[in-house]
């Protein structure tokens, strides 16, 4: 290398000796030059050795593999790579056909997972299928056809069915098993091996839990099953070598997936690999060179043989010519990964984060600017000092995230203002003063940084913080408040912190949940929301349980017992001087220029400025009084009313909650009238009169009509007042801690749920609002005009130092507007937010945050017992071998899977994508019959279900199953291909089918207009139910209801609620869970299942009443299986615990650990942190890792499942029965003879 360096020097002299003339002299020396350079650098001194080499098989002399996204070819004694196919997207699961000259793969060229084959030589790829459910490739057959699972007919997306389709292309042919993953086919056609499920791409080493797989082989021909493997790990990728079976399994001491063989004849497995660091993945099988047979696998980041016959594992040396083009350092535009963000002191700019970097951005003039430019370093959380100089944020330059500061202009030093502090933080926040920064970490600690003083202070640790503390400070910068859990689950208290003292003071109980308290800008109040307004309402027509939503109320607390109070009662009352008395000046009379003014002149006055006040139109402002309700009595009401033109509008508030009111009002008559809105939903109209300034109104409740009466207490004045007229803050602000939440006044704003509040510049409180008629509100206290107003739309929302610009963001999208009521934002200017992004800088820090967030966020401190440390040396310098930001998401995937743990996931980031083109589907199943494509099934819900219909279930569509499918927008159906390639791109539209009775595209064909669908899951899913639902009603006589439950979020539980109150009369009830797909915690299902019926009410006609009427009496159980898990584990567990039934099935996935949001990573991709785990009453874990077991096992034995048989679903059906014809049973009472009432009191059988 030396001796091409000294020769750089000598080519470039020759340089300019070439003449003009002789342009290709200079040329070839610069090239030459070049060469010579690349040469010098070790990164191109010559092809290396490749890595992260995916998915591979191998033929007799070839191999082929996935890098980059992208299939390769090599020798199978490697060497120099070639390029194979490029489509957008990533490549999976190449395999050679048995003579190695044809490749099928998954792929997707023209807008799907699809199926295709080319052939080894190159050419142009083949589509083999077109549906849009997504192909997963597996292997050939012996005689050319393709084996593929897919979950796209199944009505279970956690379910694959399994097909075969010819290479050459047409209708699928399903294999004759319910379900199943990784098939493999004999050579002979008789024997298929695989596995019921997949979780090969599951985030979980070392797992025992119900959802392990096991390998199964069925017999195509005589429909029998056998379980080949019993291992409670994991078990996969069976493969065949004539009638041996080879497979993966983690069963051996290393606790590592190795290649593991079952004797054809004996049935023994035996261990072939001993691989101990990492797993051997995604083996394949071949022929071998001499016929002995080989794997293909990758371990680590490189590809590696193993030899059968000798029993040899080499590997396989790999080198990939040409550029690496997905890691060439690139100019991207990062405006839209904008996620946090915090204005200058007085708006005029914002700071934000943006791909790991801090920037500034304009309100108006000028360009953004970068602060930081580092590559390979995350910034997060940018706050601006109110004197305007600083720029506050964390920086994970040092290893760890540390305070740091940088000048806002970026020309001045950056200083990193913390050392050594371990964990991940949150937001800071300045002192007014610019000398102190507060902020969180991930623990909920709170501290206090002095900037000059250099000292940093723990000042409180919040007890169930998840995304940080949000922190106030008074304008003194003495004081700090946030708020803290106390003792109750549910309750929460508002802190002050004194920066002088360092005392801390808990001034609110804990009896409700305080929180986002924050000051006032003159010192003399506290605002802060609370959960106070417990005003149920019932939760459906259908449901008796009770909801409390708007359960917040604002308040504001006095800081010191001498604040005025706002709300005060006025009097009018005339004044005088006693000087202008004893000198007897007439009115009019103005002693300064000696002239005497007509006191009825239209002239210029003094009184200029109370000219331009408005007028007082003697109702708008503030009211109270009392409300009279019968039966109650009296309580006191206050009222802000606004009239505009006759109209009315306000709020009105009292101990019963807070509403809004409209109406009219007539002044010459004071006649007026309107509707009062409460909270609850509830509208009341009233009527009234307006008499010598007081309100008289008759209201009419539900309960009876009540009056109100109140007086005026003080009228509205302009929203403009200047800024000048604001009383000056304190200078220091004192607070009187004794009596703090007495001192409390529940604002005149209506409850709901708040997120922000803020003060603005003129002391009015901003905050923002959730649900129905949400955004930004304002509300004064002080102001004449009590009632809220709109600032704009939006959530979050944060105000700059001075308090007069408020900071919206809207997706990525910042705004700045005024603080005040009717605001505009506007965006700021983003143009011009381009960065460099080295993914050989940025993949490491991505690598190191991804570990370093776990470490931070995981739920238990000793990670699981795993030396998360070396976890992390091990796997990094796979990094350096990535070329695809896919790859760096498989290398993170393998190190959270390290934790033997569920729920660890990672999402997102800015992955090589394929196209999307929509594929149009009918909801129906086909059939190739006498030449053509027969609809042999229309997939539709029940009876019942409207809203489960597909294109040809719609009214007035002349298509009926048996008729053939003979052409769709006029072209006639090609059965050389799938029935779907006809409907490539026609997703969601209009299309014209022409179909009949008959095969024959003739005059007796009809012509059919409808429009298809771009997914039949939704439909498959209700008609699978449907299915079960008629097998129990009919197989129970009628007797037995069934429910089906997806899931435990929000669409498992509206389904569940959905089938229940149908079926709730049935004597018994079979729940199944089979497959859910979890979500949260799912106990509303199991008390609405676990209510008791207490009584009866007994009616002159009709049917007796039951309460509960909103419950299921008698015998229930409930089906389980290895594919349920997270709320699908809970949910049994629950079951089981409140003795509803027994729990019938296979063991369930076992994942109860839960995550609630950790930051992402700084190009977008996020994680699933598990940040809670489960642990039972008897203080041990359980469930996590293992599973809920049943109380009766029923395995999904393929031989008892054909033709759609469900060997589950009859067990509990039988159950059921059983049951029923025992005690369990629930017979309701008779309604008992009228009481007989002519005696004294009841009788004695009544009492």
């Amino acid at each position: 290398m030396i001796a091409l360096v000294e020769t750089v020097p000598t080519l470039i002299s020759l340089i300019p000796s070439c003449t003009a003339m002789n342009t290709h002299c200079r040329s070839s020396l610069l090239s030459l030059l070049a060469i010579t350079l690349c040469a010098a650098s070790p990164g191109h001194a010559q092809v290396g050795q490749a890595g992260m080499l995916r998915y591979p098989d191998v033929s007799q002399t070839q191999i082929v593999f996935v890098y980059a996204n992208d299939l390769w070819l090599v020798d199978r004694a490697g060497g120099l790579a070639t390029p194979l196919a490029s489509p957008a997207g990533a490549e999976r699961n190449p395999r050679f056909s048995a003579d190695g000259k044809t490749i099928a793969f998954s792929g997707n060229y023209e807008g799907d997972s699809n199926l295709y084959t080319m052939n080894v030589g190159g050419g142009i790829p083949f589509r083999v299928t077109h549906h849009p459910g997504g192909d997963q490739f597996t292997d050939w057959t012996a005689d050319g056809r393709l084996v593929f699972s897919t979950s796209a007919f199944t009505g279970q997306r956690r379910a694959a069915q399994m097909f075969t389709v010819p290479a050459t292309g047409g209708l699928p042919t399903k294999v004759s098993i319910p379900y199943g993953a990784n098939g493999t086919i004999r050579a002979d056609g008789r024997m298929l091996a695989y596995t019921p499920n997949s979780r090969d791409n599951r985030n979980w080493k070392r797992y025992l839990g119900g959802t392990a797989t096991d390998v199964w082989l069925f017999d195509l021909q005589d429909k029998t099953s056998q379980r080949v493997t019993h291992w409670e790990g994991t078990d996969s990728f069976p493969m065949w070598h004539g009638d041996d079976l080879y497979f993966v399994s983690d069963r051996g001491s290393e606790q590592r997936l190795n290649v593991w063989k079952s004797d054809a004849q004996s049935g023994e497995l035996s261990q072939i690999t001993r691989f101990t660091d990492f797993d051997v993945k995604w083996p394949a099988i071949g022929p071998g060179d001499k016929g002995q047979g080989e794997i293909v696998f990758q371990n680590n980041s490189g590809l590696f043989l193993l030899d059968l016959g000798s029993g040899q594992t080499r590997q396989v040396s790999v080198k990939i010519p040409g550029a690496r083009e997905s890691i060439r350092p690139r100019m991207v535009d990062v405006s839209d990964a904008i996620s946090a963000g915090g204005l200058s002191s007085t708006g005029k700019r914002v700071a934000v984060e943006a791909r790991g970097d801090i920037w500034t951005l304009p309100a108006d003039k000028g360009k953004p600017r970068n602060l930081t430019h580092s590559d390979g370093v995350a910034e997060r959380d940018p706050s601006w000092s109110p004197d305007g100089r600083w720029v506050a944020y964390f920086s994970d330059a040092s290893g760890e995230y540390e305070l740091t500061l940088t000048q806002s202009d970026g020309r001045g030093e950056t200083r990193q203002l913390t050392q050594d502090t371990e964990g991940y933080k949150y937001q800071p926040v300045w002192s007014p003063n610019s000398e102190q920064i507060a902020y969180s970490d991930r623990s909920g600690t709170i501290y206090l940084h002095n900037i000059e003083a250099a000292t940093t202070t723990r000042v409180d640790q919040h007890g169930r913080a998840e995304w940080g503390v949000e922190l106030n400070w008074s304008h003194d910068s003495r004081w700090l408040t946030f708020s803290t859990p106390g003792a109750s689950a549910l309750g929460s208290s508002i802190m002050l912190y004194d920066t002088t003292s360092g005392i801390l003071e808990r001034v609110t109980s804990d009896m409700f949940s305080d929180s986002n308290p924050v000051f006032d800008r003159k010192g003399d109040y506290l605002y802060f929301a609370s959960v106070r307004n417990f005003n149920g309402q019932r939760g459906s027509a259908i449901d008796s349980n009770y909801v409390y939503e708007n359960a917040q109320v604002l308040l504001a607390v006095p800081l010191r017992k001498d604040v005025e109070f706002p709300w005060a009662e006025e009097s009018d009352e005339e004044t005088w001087g006693e000087e202008d008395e004893e000198d007897g000046e007439e009115p009019g009379n103005d002693e300064d220029d000696g002239e005497t003014q007509d006191p009825d002149s239209d002239s210029d006055s003094d009184d200029e400025e109370e000219e331009d006040e408005p007028a007082d139109d003697g109702v708008s402002g503030a009211w109270s009084g009392q409300l009279d309700i019968p039966g109650t009595g009296s309580i006191d009401v206050r009222m802000t009313i606004t009239m505009s033109g006759g109209t009315l509008s306000g709020t009105i508030s009292s101990a019963l909650g807070t509403a809004t009111m409209t109406g009219t009002l007539d002044l010459k008559s004071g006649e007026c009238s309107g509707d009062i809105h409460t909270d609850t939903g509830i509208t009341m109209p009233f009527t009234g009169k307006l008499s010598d300034g007081s309100l008289s109104w008759t209201i009419v409740s539900p309960d009876g009509n009540a009056r109100m009466t109140c007086d005026r207490a003080s009228p509205s004045s302009s929203d403009d007042e200047a800024d000048e007229d604001e009383d000056e803050p304190a200078k220091v602000v004192e607070i009187d801690i004794e009596g703090f939440e007495r001192r409390a006044l529940q604002l005149p704003v209506s409850a709901g749920s708040f997120g922000s509040l803020a003060v603005n510049h003129k002391g009015q409180l901003l905050y923002s609002r959730r649900g129905n008629d949400g955004g930004i509100k304002l509300y004064g206290l002080t102001d004449d005009d009590q009632t809220e107003k709109s600032v704009t739309g939006g959530g979050g929302f944060s105000l700059s130092s001075d308090g007069k610009k408020l900071l919206l963001l809207r997706g990525s999208a910042p705004s700045i507007g005024k603080a005040g009521e009717s605001s505009s934002p506007k965006n700021v200017k983003t143009d011009g937010m381009d960065s460099w992004i080295d993914a050989r800088q940025e993949w490491p820090q991505i690598y190191t945050d991804a570990w370093r967030l776990f470490r931070d966020y995981f739920y238990a401190e000793n990670m699981h017992g795993v030396d998360w440390k070396a976890v992390h040396d091990a796997y990094r310098p796979m990094i350096d071998f990535c070329v695809t930001r896919n790859d760096v998401d498989y290398v993170l995937r393998e190190i959270v899977s390290e934790l033997n743990c569920g729920h660890t996931y990672v999402r997102g980031g800015p992955m090589e994508r394929g196209p999307r083109v929509g594929v149009g589907l009918l909801g129906c199943d086909y059939s190739l019959e006498d030449g053509a494509y027969r609809i042999t099934k229309i997939i539709e819900g029940g009876v019942w279900d409207a809203d489960a219909r597909g294109p040809l279930s719609k009214t007035g569509v002349d298509v009926h199953e048996g008729d053939y499918l003979l052409a769709v927008d006029g072209v006639p159906m090609d059965t050389s291909v799938d029935p779907w390639a006809a409907f490539v791109g026609k997703g969601g539209q209009a299309v014209e089918l022409t179909v009949s009775s008959a095969p024959i595209l003739d005059d007796q064909a009809r012509r059919v207009r409808v429009k298809t669908l771009t997914s039949e899951s939704s439909l498959r899913y209700r008609n699978w139910i449907e299915t079960n639902r008629a097998t129990v009603e009919k197989d129970s006589g009628g007797r037995v209801g069934y429910i089906y439950v997806p899931d435990t979020g929000s669409r498992g539980r509206n389904d569940f609620f959905r089938q229940l109150y149908g079926q709730a009369h049935l004597d018994a009830l079979i729940v199944d869970e089979r497959w859910n797909g979890g979500g949260s915690f799912p106990n509303r299902e199991i008390e609405a299942l676990n209510r008791p019926r207490t009584n009866y009410w007994g009616r002159r006609w009709g049917m007796s009443w039951a309460t509960p009427h909103d419950s299921h009496q008698g015998p229930k159980c409930m089906l389980i299986n290895r594919d349920a898990g997270s709320g699908g584990d809970m949910f049994p567990y629950l079951f089981r615990q409140a003795g509803l039934g027994k729990l019938i099935g296979t063991r369930t996935w076992g994942g109860l650990v839960g995550y609630s949001g950790s930051p992402s990573l700084i190009d977008g991709a996020t994680l699933a942190i598990p940040s809670f785990g489960f642990f039972e009453l008897d203080g041990t874990w359980g469930v996590e890792g293992y599973g809920v077991a049943p109380d009766i096992e029923v395995l999904d034995d393929p031989a008892l499942m054909q033709d759609g048989a469900d060997p589950q679903l009859a067990k509990a059906i039988e159950q059921m029965l059983l049951e029923l014809s025992t005690a369990r049973a629930y017979t309701p009472p008779a309604r008992p003879a009228n009481p007989d009432r002519t005696g004294m009191g009841a009788a004695e059988q009544d009492r």
